[in-house]
């Protein structure tokens, strides 16, 4: 019988040959060794939040807008405790969610067209990012040829003007759902909001005015040309939209809000948030969406899910779905 420890080297034997490989080689390759310096200051930011990825013959561009840092007591239907308990099975820390906000700019060739805005200065000081995240990738708001919307939060139309009422997009067409746009520039509905939301609908009056005569609706389905169509994903507000992107055989859903926290969403898919202005209907959005995403093997991006947001939906036995990011492309 052989003595295995010869043909098997240990484990810590085997680490310690091929680090020494590693460097032997990177040695061969340079004469020059810099020595790490630890007086060089820590950064403290990140890079620009800007991913692209080719769907077909588009690209397809995520602009993060930041974050804002969300108490659990923003759910309707969840406990604290459950929350904690989300967060700690998606490994995440306890107390709050932070939760990103994205964009979305899609490059057909011909057109530029920009999906959601981001929230400006209205989500605190972590959020606002899109205007220097469009100037980082040479994008001009000018250039920008139409705009379409998910649904009237400021978090998603604010980016669109300035606080002094001033259009931030000048020449971009808006295609925003009928029912949406109605609900938050109504003075009845916002009488009769939760109090957290009352402020949105000032938001989405003043962004009415800023756009008076470039804004178009549309009702619940809708073909909007360049492989673009509207699909209806309401209950989060009444004409939340979501935007099947469709170019070369390749398909992204952009799903808005249908999804706002990955990690208690999709294990719990009836989580609902104390804005949501129909809980039932938004939880049967969700997972109808969720099951098309999930049947058809789908790609799916949403305004918050973390940064840069693509991936797919796997449906589970017991009734939940998870969420599997994409693997980072090297190249678009």
């Amino acid at each position: 019988m052989s003595d295995s420890s010869q043909n098997h080297p240990n484990r810590r034997a085997f680490l310690s040959t091929a680090a020494t490989a590693v460097v032997g080689g990177a040695a061969a390759t340079s004469s020059l060794v810099v020595p790490a310096s630890a007086a060089t200051p820590l950064v403290g930011t990140q890079t620009p939040l800007v991913y692209r990825r080719k769907l077909g013959n588009y690209e397809i561009t995520v602009l993060g807008d930041g974050y804002v840092d969300l108490p659990h007591q923003i759910w309707a239907n969840v406990s604290p405790e459950q929350a904690d308990g989300y967060l700690a099975d998606a490994f995440q820390p306890a107390g709050s969610i932070r939760n990103g906000v994205n964009a979305y700019l899609i490059n057909t060739g011909d057109k530029l067209i920009l999906v959601d805005s981001g929230a400006r200065d209205l989500f605190g000081p972590n959020a606002g990012l899109l205007p220097s995240n469009l100037a980082s990738i040479g994008v001009q708001p000018e250039d920008i040829d139409q705009v379409l919307i998910t649904h009237v939060h400021p978090d998603h139309i604010a980016g669109l003007y300035t606080a002094e009422g001033s259009v931030t997009i000048p020449n971009g067409e808006i295609f925003v759902d009928e029912a949406d746009l109605d609900f938050w520039t109504s003075e009845a509905a916002q009488a009769q909001a939760v109090e957290i939301s009352k402020p949105w609908f000032d938001v989405a009056r003043q962004w009415k005015s800023a756009f008076n005569g470039r804004i178009t609706t549309f009702k619940g389905e809708k073909d909007l040309g360049d492989g673009i169509s509207a699909f209806p994903l309401p209950g989060h507000t009444p004409g939340h939209t979501g935007y099947r992107i469709e170019s070369a055989g390749e398909t992204l859903l952009i799903i808005g809000d249908a999804v706002i926290s990955a990690a208690i969403q999709f294990a719990n898919p009836d989580a609902s948030a104390i804005w949501d202005t129909n809980a039932e209907d938004g939880k049967k959005s969700r997972r109808t969406v969720f099951d098309v995403a999930a049947n058809e093997r789908t790609l799916v991006t949403a305004t918050h899910l973390p940064f840069p947001s693509f991936g797919y939906v796997d449906r589970r036995a017991d009734g939940s779905y998870a969420w599997v990011p994409e693997e980072w492309r090297y190249a678009t």
